[in-house]
């Protein structure tokens, strides 16, 4: 099914129901629904964007009460599009861990949101059934060049036991193989980190010399190779440069906008 726009708690959102019943949920907002103006209009979730802190604060206090949460169990970090993965183990780590340097999160605690700030760049939602943990990504093309959805499942296994061939994965929206275009260096990146596939993941513009790059296919590889089971991957095709109407796209708005959150919580 993948993933389908409907209301949670009276927010419009993207919501995941292959997780099956009883697990975790799967949300991915919108731009709609938040106090936010001007080019951040509305529900900008990001507080780094320029937008005004208030407004960003009271759009993150509707996401919490859709999700029937204290605003506190918002788990976000900083965002540097590298592979280093949190674990959130206990209810302390949830204050000390906060705001952390990381681009991946797991937890096997329930009640705590897992959220990932997106704006065109992809989420990566992993989730084992077996042992109740959950882990989210952020993966734009550096996130899938450094292979982090790999990485979060290798500390699921280190620190939990958990196996890719367990676990079940989702991918957002994100900038689609029609729009993101890209230019020499993540050609390169792309190329030394997927050799095997690189034709299918890049395609040459004959115009201007560059080239559209398949983002969603991308992490598809890295959970694939991870172990990740083909069928157990659940993708959204929805691109956020083409749907403005729904998404926030830093490509798209050249760089001046907000950013949507995913969120993962059990």
């Amino acid at each position: 099914m993948g993933f389908i726009l409907k209301q949670q708690g009276g927010l419009l959102c993207f919501s995941l129901s292959d997780f099956g019943e009883g697990g975790p949920r799967a949300l991915f907002t919108t731009r709609l629904g938040g106090v936010s103006r001007g080019c951040y209009s509305s529900l900008n979730l990001g507080y780094h964007t320029g937008d005004q802190p208030d407004a960003v604060t009271a759009n993150r206090r509707i996401v919490a009460s859709a999700l029937n949460i204290e605003q506190g169990r918002l788990f976000t970090v900083k965002q540097v599009h590298g592979d280093q993965v949190l674990a959130i183990r206990s209810e302390a780590d949830i204050i000390s861990k906060k705001g952390g340097m990381a681009d991946a999160v797991i937890t096997h605690l329930q009640n705590v949101a897992l959220t990932i700030l997106c704006a065109d760049c992809q989420a990566v939602y992993l989730y084992d059934p077996r042992r109740r943990l959950i882990g989210v990504a952020h993966c734009g093309w550096r996130g899938a060049v450094a292979r982090v959805a790999a990485r979060c499942l290798q500390e699921m296994y280190l620190l939990y036991g958990s196996k890719p061939h367990d676990c079940l994965a989702a991918l957002s929206p994100a900038a689609g193989p029609c729009c993101y275009e890209v230019g020499e260096d993540v050609f390169m990146a792309v190329k030394e980190a997927f050799p095997s596939c690189r034709q299918g993941l890049l395609t040459e513009k004959k115009d201007n010399g560059r080239w559209n790059f398949d983002i969603t296919q991308a992490n598809f590889t890295v959970l694939q190779d991870a172990g990740v089971r083909k069928e157990n991957i659940f993708i959204s095709k929805l691109c956020t440069i083409c749907r403005q109407d729904l998404f926030f796209s830093h490509r798209g708005s050249k760089g001046a906008t907000g950013r949507m959150a995913a969120v993962l919580i059990q």
